[in-house]
């Protein structure tokens, strides 16, 4: 049997002479022999404890669970297990921190506005998702919506933001909808869609409003993108067809009333805080993110309240 002195066991494991001494005054590797004037000696078995008292305590280990282990009491697997679960809630905690720190630089945040990030930052699960639903419980309320549209609207809350990424959404998407301008502008969406109803304006449902969605994107964002002016000849086309999509969608007919009534549901419709906040919520709840309606709306809109068309 190999037996070795603390000065070489220290250079065979990298430790210096007084940890090793240390972790065999606490009884953790306990000496195999000793030399005829006492010294300490050491076996194979020493060096293995060692090497692992070293790689826990580098895991961030305390000595008790490392004694635990090392007596049998626990299992490495064990003991990983839990500190990989606690590792994982400080790495939360730091995550949070640095979200709420990026976003205060980025806005020049005052003493105020940081405690209040902070505080939107720190809320639990149940508190983000109630602090959404309160925003459609508040637009909805007494109104009659389209079961469909009330049903999705209540399905569409935020999940547990995990990356750094999905914690700025959160918080942003929390400042939004703590927005009375915001909220006000969802409630007078909402008391729309429901007098519309009410009046028969519009009997369509979400995957007619769905296609009539991907047709503006297609048709005027395709418009856009080539720079064709709202107001020319060659958008009379796009508009008409547009127009005969949206009819069908809300199985009106192309006339001039129901234009006009189109584009002041485009003019509302064409809030950029809107579109930012569904992407705010797909990017919290790892979904793809829609493209931006609104540029194409606007520029259907354009069309729309142009005197030559």
């Amino acid at each position: 049997m190999n037996l070795y002195a603390i000065g070489q066991v220290a250079r065979l494991t990298g430790l210096t002479v007084a940890t090793v001494r240390f972790y065999s005054d606490a009884g953790l590797v306990p000496p195999a022999d000793r030399t005829t004037a006492g010294y300490r000696l050491y076996d194979e078995e020493s060096l293995s404890r060692l090497e692992l008292i070293r790689t826990l305590r580098d895991l961030g280990i305390d000595l008790t669970t490392i004694t635990r282990v090392l007596s049998g009491a626990r299992t490495v697997a064990e003991v990983a297990a839990r500190e990989a679960e606690a590792l994982e809630a400080q790495i939360q905690t730091l995550r949070v921190r640095q979200a709420v720190l990026r976003y205060a630089a980025a806005r020049d945040a005052d003493a105020v506005g940081i405690a209040q990030v902070n505080r939107l930052a720190r809320l639990s699960h149940e508190q983000r998702r109630a602090l959404v639903a309160g925003l459609v419980e508040e637009a909805a309320g007494g109104l009659d919506l389209d079961p469909d549209f009330a049903d999705l609207l209540s399905r569409m809350l935020p999940d547990q933001p995990r990356e750094p990424e999905q914690l700025q959404a959160w918080i942003e998407l929390a400042h939004l909808v703590g927005d009375p301008d915001f909220r006000a502008g969802v409630r007078e969406a909402f008391e729309r869609h429901a007098a519309d109803r009410a009046s028969g304006a519009d009997e369509g449902d979400q995957e007619s409003w769905r296609r009539a969605e991907e047709a503006v994107l297609d048709l005027a964002g395709g418009a856009l993108a080539q720079e064709v002016d709202p107001a020319s000849p060659q958008a009379r086309p796009i508009v008409d067809e547009l127009v005969a999509v949206f009819a069908r969608a809300h199985r009106r007919t192309d006339d001039a009333e129901f234009r006009t009534w189109l584009a002041e549901r485009l003019r509302a419709g064409a809030d950029e805080r809107v579109a930012r906040y569904w992407r705010l919520l797909a990017a919290i709840n790892g979904g793809p993110a829609k493209d931006d309606p609104v540029p194409a709306a606007r520029w259907l809109l354009a069309a729309l309240e142009s005197p030559r068309q």
